[in-house]
């Protein structure tokens, strides 16, 4: 199955559907001029502005203009000081947290303790915990109020790095969210981010600036547009509709340089994987067939098809963030091994397998064909079936099942930039869906979420990131990097493990 027709006919189609989006915002190339940043992002998050909807990029690079956490984790990996202004350690499964003083929610209400515990909370009510951010906190199981400026975290269990994982956690007006409900928040948020909603529909959102943020904004306005396919943020940028295009592919590169932009390469903490659904049992729990898959594949994708922008993977962890291992490094390209494997596994005579892939990124889709065409040279037919982002969204929070053994997904230590963050929300034995288990490796991962020594903590790290290499519950594809379109006239942009910048940015010209 091919996921690509023909590049010029996408970028014909794109045209179309660009012609649309222009049509609605004619003002808003007009207000570019009076300082309005435009940014093409690929798709809103399932409830909009209600940042609990979960933690893929593409919703991140929208909540951080107008959410705000306690925290937040860079380029250093370090967890630097937001809402909370300062912490402090004070038992094994305590955490305080002093905050940032005179703050208030897009609605003119106080951001203070009692904003953390209702937010602790909720995420701890029924409601919270259907949601995909409890994935990544469900250990945070209270807090309580010191004083006004105080607050007091409390974790199930010892938790040395929450003041990293509790960037996840972004702040939601409490009174707004009573007055308006999840649905009419996610159309209506009040937040404490650098801009607040004025519009929001189904194409695009609209924001204004809002002086009363932590992060002072250098621009009056945002709009961002919400392009699914990636031919139309190209179509986008040429047509100077958007001064920032997110998630480029590779070879848009000569098209954006093209149009007097620059693509720039951005590290990122995501793995790009095919999981083995070890919940679907069968083949999906024989080592040996995993294990071929991997050595199946020619790694010389990363320099033909996404231009040396990157590695191939090879651990639960990219190299910009915590845990990863430079020495770990991805399976060899041994065709014969992997016969051999297949062979022993009793696959010796084929094996057809289904794979489900996202539709939303040309590299992406690209990598699939390579690794379906190096797939037949081993006897495996592997069949290529699409699902959407939200499909992808509906199986992790367990609304859909996965359709067949293997399935599109990543390994993504945003925003604590720890590995253990996908290890512990997805890929372990605490996830409800049962992707990935070996119970044999979980009490040295309950050892590391323990571990507040450093150096033994690191030794964990190691232990489980040559664990997953070897065991192979995924096939291994590439470390994940964020190409953006960049215009001329936005000076400053920086986007490091999937934080961006946006309040600092200026436009010139």
């Amino acid at each position: 199955m091919s996921l690509n027709t023909s590049r010029l006919s996408a970028y014909a189609a794109a045209g179309l559907v660009l012609a649309g989006v222009v049509a609605v915002s004619g003002t808003a190339t007009a207000q570019s001029a009076a300082n309005t940043l435009r940014i093409a992002n690929t798709v809103a998050a399932p409830n909009r502005g209600e940042p609990t909807a979960g933690l893929s990029k593409q919703y991140l690079a929208t909540w951080e203009l107008m959410h705000e956490a306690l925290t937040s984790v860079g380029g250093t990996g370090q967890a630097e000081p937001r809402l909370g202004a300062s912490w402090r350690n004070k038992d094994p499964q305590t955490w305080e947290f002093k905050l940032a003083p005179n703050l208030k929610f897009h609605s003119g209400e106080p951001f203070n303790a009692d904003s953390v515990v209702f937010m602790v909370g909720y995420l701890n009510s029924d409601e919270g915990k259907g949601t995909p951010l409890y994935g990544s906190l469900r250990h945070v199981v209270g807090a309580t109020k010191v004083d006004d400026m105080t607050v007091e975290i409390k974790t199930a269990g010892p938790s040395p790095i929450l003041p990293s994982e509790i960037a996840a956690l972004r702040f939601m007006d409490p009174k707004v969210w009573r007055d308006l409900g999840k649905q009419g928040y996610g159309n209506k948020p009040s937040g404490l981010g650098p801009w607040r909603v004025t519009n929001w529909d189904e194409t695009k959102v609209e924001l204004t600036r809002f002086d009363g943020s932590l992060r002072k904004a250098k621009i009056d306005n945002v709009l961002m547009y919400f392009m699914p396919e990636s031919p139309t943020r190209v179509q986008a940028f040429q047509s100077n509709a958007a001064d920032i295009a997110l998630y480029m592919s590779s070879d848009a590169r000569g098209l954006i340089e093209g149009a007097g932009g620059r693509l720039a390469n951005n590290p990122s903490p995501s793995v790009i994987v095919s999981i083995f659904n070890q919940s679907k049992g069968g083949i999906t729990l024989d080592k040996r067939v995993r294990q071929a898959l991997n050595y199946a594949v020619d790694k010389s994708y990363t320099e033909t098809l996404l231009g040396g922008n990157t590695i191939a993977a090879s651990q639960p962890a990219t190299r910009s963030v915590n845990g990863y291992q430079a020495d770990i490094k991805p399976y060899a390209y041994d065709p014969a091994k992997a016969k051999a494997l297949l062979t022993e596994a009793g696959f010796g005579g084929g094996l057809k397998i289904l794979a489900e892939v996202l539709n939303t990124e040309a590299d992406n889709n690209n990598v699939y064909q390579h690794v379906v065409n190096n797939l037949q040279k081993v006897g495996i037919d592997m069949e290529l079936r699409i699902m959407t982002t939200p499909d992808l969204n509906a199986r992790i929070t367990g609304g859909k099942v996965p359709e067949g053994p293997m399935m599109h997904f990543n390994y993504g230590s945003a925003p604590s930039i720890d590995m253990m963050r996908p290890v512990n929300t997805y890929h372990s034995c605490k996830f409800p869906r049962g992707w990935t288990c070996f119970q044999e490796i979980e009490p040295t991962i309950e050892a590391v979420n323990s571990e507040f020594d450093p150096k033994k903590r690191a030794e964990g790290l190691r232990k489980i990131s040559q664990y997953y290499h070897e065991a192979a519950p995924a096939l291994w594809l590439y470390d994940a990097f964020e190409l953006d379109a960049i215009a001329k006239r936005v000076k400053n942009y920086k986007n490091e493990n999937w934080r961006l910048n946006w309040a600092d940015i200026e436009l010139q010209g």
